[in-house]
């Protein structure tokens, strides 16, 4: 049987097909879970998870990561944050089946566990790479190479210490959690993979995969691999937080 996985609602509608389609196509029945006022109104679906992936989109209020709004910040959505913050808690202390994250999902996952963030790339770290290609580069194509520690699940996925990935992102990991470990980087350092170290997996990207495994065989790889981890996750225990 298809593992059942959650979807965050992306805010850009349009996006949200690409990770229905990435999962489905690596063997996953994908569920697109809808913002709510309180996570209590989608207990009936969570039960029925599997796995559950944190989207990307729009920027987090800086205020979660004890910050003020920086020049270079973009739109945020105050709704979506507050209701991701809930549920991301509620999936560690409730549940225990594979989480992924992705750009805006990785950074969800920092800032919850105590790290904080570049909120403009081109003004905080100028030095760097150019990141945000949203508009320059199409959507799926390769922009810069990420290294990957060959010690993290991540590698156990792609199998591989170096690939291209696309980037769409204006911010990055500056302080990263304390309950974190750096599994990617890319050529100017900056942070592109995060995971928890331990039997659960909790892994997260600051790249899209999902744009890219209709061609890409690395990106194939961490959605087959999450995928697979899904089948055999966990059922709902209360109290189970890594």
């Amino acid at each position: 049987m298809r593992p059942i996985i959650g979807i965050t609602m992306n805010t850009r509608g349009e996006f949200s097909s690409y990770y229905v389609e990435s999962v489905e196509r690596a063997g996953g029945c994908p569920v697109v879970l809808s913002s709510v006022e309180s996570c209590e109104a989608l207990l009936p679906v969570l039960d029925q998870l599997n796995g559950i992936i944190f989207s990307g989109g729009t920027d987090i209020n800086p205020f979660y990561y004890d910050d003020g709004p920086r020049y270079g910040l973009d739109v945020v959505k105050p709704s979506r944050d507050r209701y991701e913050f809930e549920l991301i808690k509620m999936c560690f202390e409730e549940y225990r089946f594979p989480m992924l994250g992705i750009c805006r999902g990785m950074q969800l996952l920092n800032i919850f566990q105590g790290g904080n963030m570049y909120q403009c790339l081109e003004k905080e770290k100028p030095q760097g790479l150019m990141h945000a290609l949203m508009e320059k580069f199409p959507l799926h194509y390769p922009a810069h190479a990420v290294e990957i520690e060959e010690n993290s699940k991540l590698f156990e996925l792609v199998g591989k210490n170096k690939v291209f990935v696309n980037s769409l992102h204006h911010q990055g990991i500056k302080e990263i959690g304390a309950k974190l470990k750096k599994t990617a980087w890319a050529p100017d350092g900056l942070i592109e993979g995060v995971e928890m170290p331990g039997d659960r997996f909790v892994v997260a990207v600051q790249w899209h995969p999902e744009m890219m495994t209709k061609k890409d065989e690395y990106a194939q790889a961490i959605f087959r691999g999450f995928v697979r981890e899904c089948i055999h996750s966990a059922e709902k225990v209360p109290g189970a937080s890594q």
